[in-house]
C-alpha cells in the first residue's frame, strides 16, 4: 500500500465518519448536543486537511478542480470573512460560543470539508456508499427517537416533540427531511431487481415518522413543498417515461387534494386532538409564534438597513435585537441571537453581499443539475427532481428557523457531490520511476519534510482550535456543579474554579462569566460565610468589568451587570448600568421594570414610577409592566390610580401579584389585602403562603385570633411551612 493510498484511505475514512456525528451527545460537556458534534467535526476536517495537503503534494490529480459551485462557496466564505472582521464583534463572529458553535471557524471547516470531499470522492459508487452511510446513521438516530416516543428515553427539549440525539426538535426535523429525500434519490438510482432496493423507501418512511413526531411546522411545510415541486418537475419535464409522468401527475393532484382537505377540516376534532396536525392547523397570522417571527424579521430588516452591504458580522444579532427591540416581544423569550430565518440571518451577518453569496450556493447546484450535466454522471429527470425537491424543502424550512451543523453538513456534502459533476474525474498518476539513486533520495526527502511540516501544523491546529477549548468546556461544566464550584488553590486555601477559565480568551469566556454571575448571586444566601461571599463578589466584579471593557455595547452584559450590582447593594453602579442598558435598548420593558423595582427597594417611589410608567406605556398589554406601574403608584398611596391600572387584570393570577400585596402591606392597607387574598382563595387559586398574608393583615388590624387561625391553616396545607409558621405565631402573640 503506497503512501498515496494510505492518505486517500485516511481522508475517505474521515469523510465516512461525518454522518455519525449526529449520534454524538457529550454529556460531560457544556451544551452536550452542540459541542461534542462540532469539535468532532472540526478535528476530522483538520485531519483530512493535513492528509489532503500531503496527498496533493505527491499527486496533483487530487488538487481541486474548478466548478461554479466551488466558485460560489469560495466567494461566500470570502464575503462572510470580510463581514466578520469588519463587524460589531470580530471575536464572537470568528469563534461563536458553546451554545451555537457556528461563526467563521465553522464555515471555514465546512468549506474545507466541501472542497476535500469534492476532490477525493470522485466516483459515483463511492458517493452512493457515502449516502448509504448517512441513511444508516439516520436509522440509529430514529431508534433513539422511537425510544423517546415509547416513553423509554427522555425528551430533552419540551415534553412531546422528539429530538433524539440532536437535542432540538427542529434540528432533528431537518435532518430527517434530508434523509427522506436522500433515500428516495438512491431508490431512483438503484437497480430495482437487486432485491435490496426496497430498503430505501423503508428508510424514507422511518425518517418520515420521525419528522412527523418532531411536530416542526417549517420542516413539514418543506416536505410538502419539496415533494410537490419534485412531482411537478417530473410531470412537466420527463418525456421518456410516460408511466412515471402519470404517477407524478397523480402525486401532484393527490398532494394538492390532501392539503386542501387538511385546510377544509382543520377545525375538526380529529385534527384538533392530534398534536402534530393541531400545530399545523394553528398556523395563522394571529398565532403567537407567527407574530413573533414577523416582529423579529422587522427588527432584522431595520438592522440590515443600517449596514446593508456587509451586515454586522456573524453572531451579532443581539445588537440588532437590542437596538430595534419591538415592545410586543414581551411574551417571547427574553433574548434572541438569531432572526429565526436563515435569509434574514445572512442579511444581518453578511448584508446583501452575504445573502447573495449564500443564495448562489443553491443557484449553482441547480445550474449543474439542470443545465450543465457532464457525461461522467448523468441524472435522470426523476433524480434531478428529487434533489431539487430536497433543496426546496431545505429552503422552505430555513424561512422559519436557523441552521445547525447537522443540516449544514448534509448541505455541503450535496454541494460536493454535485460539484463532481462539473469537474473531470482525476486519474491516479502512475508511480514515477527514479532514473538514479540520488533523484530517488531527493524525492523521498521532499515528501518526508512535507509530511513532518504538515503533521506539525495539523497537530498544532487541532490543539489550538479544539483541544484547549474542549478542556475549557469540560472544566466549565465541572465548575458549575455544586461540589466543583471551589477548588484547592495549591496554597492551602480555596479558589473559585471558574477563575482559571475566564482569562484565556477561549470560545466560552462570555458564557463562563455569565455562569459566575449566577453562582455569585446565589452566594447571597446568609448561610454562606461572609468571606466566601466577598471572594465571589471580588472575582465576579473583576471579570464583569473585563467583559464590559471587551464588549460594553452588549445589552445582555449590561443588564446582568445592573442586576448584579443591585443585588449586592451597589446602587450607584447598578444605576449606571441600567441607564446604559436603556440607552442600548430604549424600547425593552424589562430593563425599566428591574430599574423601577430597585428604586422601590430604596423607597424612591417617584423614580420607580417614572421607569415603570415608561415600561407600561411601551405596551399596556404586558402584565408585568402593568403590575410594576401599579406597584409604584400604591407605594405612593395613589390607590385609585393603582386600582385603575390593575383593573384589566382582574380575574387573572397577575391581579393578585405578590408585588401588589406587598405594596398594600407597606402602606397598611390591610383590608385591601384581605379582600384580594380571600378573593384569590375563593377562586381556587389560593396557596398555603397566602394564609400568611391573611395572618399579617389580621394582625395589622388587631385581630389576633383570626391571624393565628390563618397561620394554622397555612401550616396544615403545607407542613414545610411549620418553622416559619411558628416564628409568625410568636410574633403575633407578642402584639
Amino acid at each position: 500500500m503506497t503512501l498515496r493510498d494510505i492518505l486517500r484511505f485516511l481522508i475517505i475514512a474521515c469523510i465516512f465518519i461525518t454522518p455519525f456525528i449526529a449520534l454524538i451527545v457529550s454529556s460531560s460537556m457544556f451544551f452536550p448536543f452542540i459541542t461534542g458534534k462540532n469539535f468532532t467535526f472540526r478535528i476530522l476536517v483538520e485531519v483530512m486537511l493535513g492528509a489532503w495537503l500531503l496527498l496533493m503534494f505527491i499527486d496533483a490529480t487530487y488538487r481541486p478542480k474548478f466548478s461554479w459551485i466551488l466558485g460560489a462557496a469560495g466567494i461566500f466564505l470570502a464575503v462572510i470573512t470580510v463581514a466578520d472582521f469588519t463587524g460589531a464583534n470580530p471575536f464572537r463572529s470568528f469563534w461563536s460560543n458553546y451554545e451555537r458553535m457556528e461563526g467563521l471557524v465553522t464555515h471555514i471547516h465546512l468549506f474545507l470539508f466541501f472542497i476535500i470531499a469534492g476532490s477525493v470522492i470522485v466516483s459515483e459508487q463511492l458517493w452512493n456508499w457515502f449516502w448509504r452511510t448517512y441513511l444508516v446513521a439516520s436509522l440509529i438516530v430514529a431508534m433513539n427517537a422511537f425510544s423517546q416516543l415509547a416513553g423509554k428515553s427522555a425528551i430533552h427539549q419540551g415534553s412531546t416533540r422528539l429530538d433524539a440525539t440532536l437535542g432540538n426538535a427542529t434540528y432533528l426535523a431537518i435532518y430527517a427531511l434530508f434523509n427522506i429525500f436522500i433515500a428516495m434519490f438512491l431508490y431512483a438510482r438503484s437497480d430495482k431487481k437487486s432485491g435490496f432496493a426496497w430498503l430505501y423507501p423503508v428508510v424514507a418512511v422511518v425518517n418520515l415518522v420521525v419528522l412527523y413526531y418532531t411536530q416542526t411546522r417549517g420542516s413539514l411545510l418543506g416536505l410538502v413543498g419539496g415533494g410537490l415541486l419534485a412531482f411537478l418537475l417530473v410531470a412537466f419535464f420527463d418525456k421518456n417515461h410516460p408511466k412515471l409522468k402519470k404517477y407524478a401527475i397523480g402525486g401532484t393532484v393527490g398532494l394538492i387534494a390532501l392539503v386542501g382537505l387538511f385546510v377544509a377540516f382543520r377545525h375538526s376534532a380529529f385534527i384538533q386532538t392530534t398534536p402534530t396536525l393541531e400545530r399545523m392547523a394553528s398556523i395563522s397570522l394571529s398565532d403567537n409564534t407567527t407574530k413573533s417571527r414577523f416582529m423579529i424579521w422587522q427588527m432584522s430588516w431595520e438592522g440590515f438597513k443600517e449596514h446593508p452591504l456587509l451586515g454586522w458580522g456573524q453572531e451579532n444579532f443581539l445588537y440588532v435585537f437590542s437596538k430595534h427591540y419591538n415592545p410586543g416581544m414581551w411574551a417571547q423569550e427574553p433574548w434572541f441571537d438569531r432572526s429565526h430565518d436563515v435569509f434574514f440571518d445572512w442579511l444581518i451577518a453578511g448584508g446583501a453581499l452575504g445573502l447573495l453569496a449564500y443564495l448562489s450556493l443553491f443557484g449553482t447546484v441547480l445550474y449543474y443539475l439542470w443545465f450543465a450535466q457532464s457525461g461522467k454522471t448523468h441524472f435522470s429527470v426523476l433524480e434531478r427532481a428529487i434533489l431539487t425537491g430536497m433543496l426546496a424543502g431545505y429552503f422552505i424550512h430555513n424561512i422559519f428557523v436557523f441552521d445547525n451543523l447537522t443540516s449544514y453538513l448534509i448541505f455541503f456534502a450535496v454541494l460536493a457531490y454535485v460539484h463532481t459533476l462539473g469537474t473531470p474525474t482525476p486519474t491516479v498518476a502512475a508511480s514515477t520511476q527514479s532514473k538514479d539513486k540520488k533523484g530517488e533520495v531527493f524525492e523521498t526527502g521532499d515528501v518526508m519534510i512535507a509530511a513532518v511540516v504538515i503533521a506539525a501544523l495539523t497537530f498544532g491546529m487541532i490543539y489550538f482550535v479544539n483541544i484547549r477549548n474542549i478542556n475549557a468546556n469540560t472544566a466549565l461544566i465541572n465548575a458549575i456543579q455544586p461540589d466543583g464550584v471551589m477548588i484547592d488553590d495549591g496554597k492551602g486555601g480555596k479558589k473559585i474554579a471558574l477563575e482559571d477559565l475566564m482569562d484565556q480568551s477561549l470560545i466560552g469566556t462570555g458564557e463562563a462569566r455569565e455562569q459566575l454571575l449566577q453562582i455569585t448571586v446565589e452566594m447571597l444566601d446568609p448561610r454562606v460565610p461572609a468571606q466566601v461571599r466577598q471572594q465571589f463578589y471580588d472575582v465576579t466584579e473583576a471579570q464583569l468589568e473585563q467583559e464590559l471593557a471587551r464588549d460594553g455595547e452588549n445589552l445582555r452584559t449590561q443588564s446582568f451587570a445592573a442586576t448584579f450590582y443591585a443585588r449586592f447593594g451597589q446602587y450607584e453602579k447598578a444605576t449606571q448600568h441600567f441607564q446604559k442598558a436603556i440607552e442600548l435598548s430604549p424600547t425593552r420593558q424589562s430593563t425599566y421594570i428591574d430599574f423601577a423595582m430597585m428604586y422601590v427597594g430604596l423607597e424612591r417611589y417617584a423614580d420607580a414610577e417614572v421607569n415603570a410608567k415608561k415600561a407600561f406605556e411601551l405596551d399596556p398589554t404586558y402584565p408585568d409592566a402593568r403590575v410594576a406601574y401599579a406597584t409604584t403608584l400604591i407605594h405612593q398611596k395613589k390607590f385609585a390610580e393603582g386600582e385603575t391600572v390593575m383593573l384589566p387584570l382582574k380575574g387573572t393570577a397577575n391581579y393578585y401579584n405578590p408585588r401588589i400585596i406587598n405594596a398594600y402591606g407597606m402602606t397598611e392597607q390591610y383590608a385591601k389585602i384581605l379582600e384580594l387574598v380571600n378573593e384569590k382563595i375563593a377562586g381556587g387559586a389560593g396557596e398555603a403562603r397566602d394564609y400568611f398574608s391573611l395572618a399579617a393583615s389580621y394582625a395589622g388590624l388587631g385581630k389576633k385570633t383570626e391571624a393565628l387561625a390563618a397561620v394554622a391553616k397555612a401550616v396544615s396545607l403545607d407542613a414545610n411551612l411549620k418553622t416559619q409558621g411558628d416564628q409568625i405565631t410568636a410574633q403575633i402573640q407578642k402584639l
